[in-house]
This record gives structure tokens, C-alpha cells and sequence, in this order.
């Protein structure tokens, strides 16, 4: 499933190759015939609703709204790749910043009351998801540039997210930073559907690591994903004792 995701997420990106491509589209096919198959086993044998996601899709809403096959499958690869890989890369993205500020760590460690504003730093320092698209719905300018309307735009995340006019001293990493109105998860009708479950993880596995390995540092150079769209690390060499 992880490597899926990650041919899945790669073809994501806004200039990809070929092989990333046709990787891009196996990892969809492969995966579809994966859920085809799971699907068709929890129509048989159905799960609580109310604990089981991909019955209550399955299901749909009590008012007999109901999703098409295409619809349920594309939905499940969605939630799968969402509910994990920018997660997973908030709390990465997370370690490394606290590592390399060593005096917001240990005031973290200190106060670890400070979590929760200490995850939405980390999300707006260390963006997980670096860029977003909307598309114009009228006619617009847009630093002097006219726009039509249905207009495709590709929006910067992480630079808005360190925007002088909305963050003081945007480049420093204040654990404790507030307010702190980042653009992360995206805002309106389309923001993140899995935000608050992303904050709770993230505040749970960072604050559980630093309570068991408060003296871990790294002890190597941790090596980026490569990728635009999607910020985090491959390899993130450290030592949790001595």
C-alpha cells in the first residue's frame, strides 16, 4: 500500500515524467483491484457503521444517498493516501524541526502543554503538503495578470505560510506562535476533511517520542522525499539514546 501511495502522490506532482506517470496509473489500477476485491467481501459481511469506514460508505446516508462503485472505489484510495502520507510527514517534518532548534524542543519538553501549538507550527513551518489548485470561478486579476473564469491555479502552501504581511519574524520556529492562521490543510469548502484527526496524531506521536526519547538528536543528514507537491523525508538517520 506504500508504495501505492507513493506512485500515486508522485504523479501528483506539477511537471512528472513519463515512468512517474505510467507508475502513476499502475498503482491505481493495482489498487482498485485490491479494493474491488475488499469491497466486495465487506458487502458480504458487512462491519459496524458506526466503527467501520468503508461500511459506512458502503451504506451510504440515511436518506438512501448512496456512492456509485467508481465513486466508493476513488473515495477509499483518497482517504487511504490522505489519512496517512501528509501525517506521516508532519510528524517527520516535526522531529527534525525541534532537533535542529534544540531550545524549542527542550522548552516543549519542558511544557509539554505546548503541544497543540507546537503541531500547528510544525504545519506551518514545515508545510506537509507544499501546494494546493483551485480553479477561478469569474473572471479576475491577479498581480496584473487577467484571469477568465475556469482559469487552473497551482497555490504556493508553504509560501503563504511564511508571509511577512501575516506571520512576525515568519522564518523563526515559535512553538508557541499565536495566532497562527497557516494555510496547511487549505481553508474554505475545500480544507482538509482528515485535519483534526491529523492534529491528534501528530500531537500524540510527538509528544509520546519526545516523553520516551527526550535526548534524541540526529546523528546524520536526513534525506528529503524529492518531491514538490508533498514535503517530508525518506531517511531520517538519529540516535534515541546515550
Amino acid at each position: 500500500m506504500r508504495d501505492w501511495s507513493l506512485g500515486i502522490l508522485g504523479a501528483l506532482e506539477p511537471v512528472i515524467s513519463a515512468e512517474a506517470f505510467a507508475r502513476g496509473n499502475k498503482a491505481v489500477k493495482d489498487f482498485l483491484a485490491y479494493l474491488e476485491n475488499l469491497v466486495e467481501r465487506r458487502r458480504a459481511r458487512p462491519g459496524n457503521p458506526d466503527r467501520d469506514v468503508l461500511t459506512r460508505l458502503i451504506q451510504g446516508e440515511e436518506n438512501g444517498e448512496r456512492l456509485t462503485e467508481k465513486e466508493l472505489l476513488h473515495n477509499c484510495i483518497f482517504l487511504l493516501n490522505a489519512g496517512h502520507e501528509t501525517t506521516t510527514n508532519l510528524i517527520g517534518n516535526g522531529l527534525v524541526a525541534l532537533s535542529r532548534h534544540a531550545a524549542q524542543k527542550a522548552r516543549l519538553i519542558e511544557h509539554p502543554d505546548l503541544i497543540k501549538t507546537a503541531v500547528e507550527e510544525i504545519l506551518r513551518f514545515e508545510s506537509s503538503n507544499q501546494l494546493g489548485n483551485r480553479m477561478t470561478t469569474e473572471p479576475l486579476e491577479l498581480g496584473g495578470i487577467a484571469m477568465a473564469a475556469g482559469t487552473p491555479l497551482t497555490l504556493c502552501i508553504g509560501a503563504g505560510n511564511r508571509d511577512p504581511q501575516q506571520f512576525s519574524d515568519p522564518e523563526t520556529f515559535d512553538i508557541g506562535r499565536a495566532p497562527n492562521r497557516h494555510l496547511a490543510f487549505a481553508t474554505g469548502a475545500h480544507q482538509c476533511a482528515g485535519m483534526a484527526l491529523a492534529r491528534l496524531e501528530g500531537a500524540i506521536a510527538i509528544s509520546r517520542f519526545l516523553a520516551r526519547f527526550p535526548i534524541y538528536a540526529l546523528n546524520g543528514e536526513p534525506v528529503r522525499g524529492g518531491r514538490v507537491r508533498f514535503r517530508g523525508f525518506l531517511r531520517v538517520p538519529c540516535a534515541v539514546g546515550g
